[in-house]
């Protein structure tokens, strides 16, 4: 049987397969692509504990592939532009409908907020596509955002239809992060949780994930009725009123259900 990609017991593999450069470039890309700012060889090392000249074969290598970006005058990386590649072939894999900026758009338009596509990869939700509002006070998670698919409620939207044998290991991998006072304090309530969202097709976040931030996010399935993402409309909370709430992930929900490929 074909294991599904984003089933993160594939993780498991690691211990078996797991090639230690291979892995530790990995995770210096991740880090890299994590911090707003150049870093040393020093610094990289220092961050992942990881020996000097270890670190620097490393380095050299990913640059002479272009996977990382050296300045000449500093001596720090950067994420390179072989990258933007790699992840342009990555967006076209998934297969989603060219339409999807017009959908966003007009998400945007029609709430005043910022309106996001995240897909699911492993455990985690990224950010693949999104528009922007015109007024000056938004919340803008750039393209590339990568968060833990329990926090938000683009996770909420995807976990909800999910298989519980899956989701019972993600929660078990992942946790019941604590980041607000809203944040939803035990399983037993989180579960109650995704049977909500199931049942009026669309999640929301009400300051759980960062306080002053509300959102809400409908499921997105491909054309084996698999969930692979979901459509979002985030913003300050203040803005974000209950019943605004309602008629956005309504309106979310209508747009996912015309986007996704199962109903082409």
């Amino acid at each position: 049987m074909k294991r599904n990609s984003n089933d993160p017991s594939v993780e498991n593999d690691i211990s078996i397969y797991n090639v230690p450069a291979v892995d530790r470039a990995a995770r210096i890309m991740l880090m890299l692509g994590s911090r707003t700012r150049e870093m040393t060889l020093a610094e990289i090392a220092s961050i992942t504990g990881y020996h000097k000249s270890s670190v620097h074969k490393i380095l050299v290598t990913l640059s002479h592939f272009g996977f990382l970006n050296r300045n000449e005058t500093t001596k720090a990386y950067t994420l390179g532009l072989a990258l933007v590649q790699c992840g342009q072939a990555a967006l076209n894999n998934l297969h989603i409908n060219r339409s999807t900026k017009a959908f966003l758009k007009d998400l945007a338009e029609y709430s005043g907020e910022t309106a996001n596509l995240a897909v699911l990869s492993g455990t985690k939700m990224v950010i693949v596509e999104s528009v922007e509002p015109s007024v000056e006070l938004r919340v803008s998670p750039p393209i590339g955002t990568m968060d833990s698919v329990i926090n938000k409620s683009n996770g909420k939207a995807v976990l909800a239809w999910l298989p519980e044998s899956l989701v019972n290991t993600i929660i078990q991998r992942e946790g019941l992060p604590a980041g607000t006072k809203n944040s939803i304090p035990s399983l037993t309530l989180y579960r109650n949780e995704l049977a909500i969202v199931r049942e009026q097709g669309y999640a929301t976040d009400t300051e759980e994930f960062q306080e002053g931030i509300s959102a809400v996010s409908a499921p997105l399935f491909d054309s084996e009725e698999r969930v692979m993402g979901a459509l979002s409309i985030v913003g300050p909370a203040f803005r974000m009123t209950k019943e605004k709430m309602q008629l956005y992930g309504k309106r979310c929900a209508k747009a996912a259900a015309q986007l996704s490929p199962m109903n082409r």
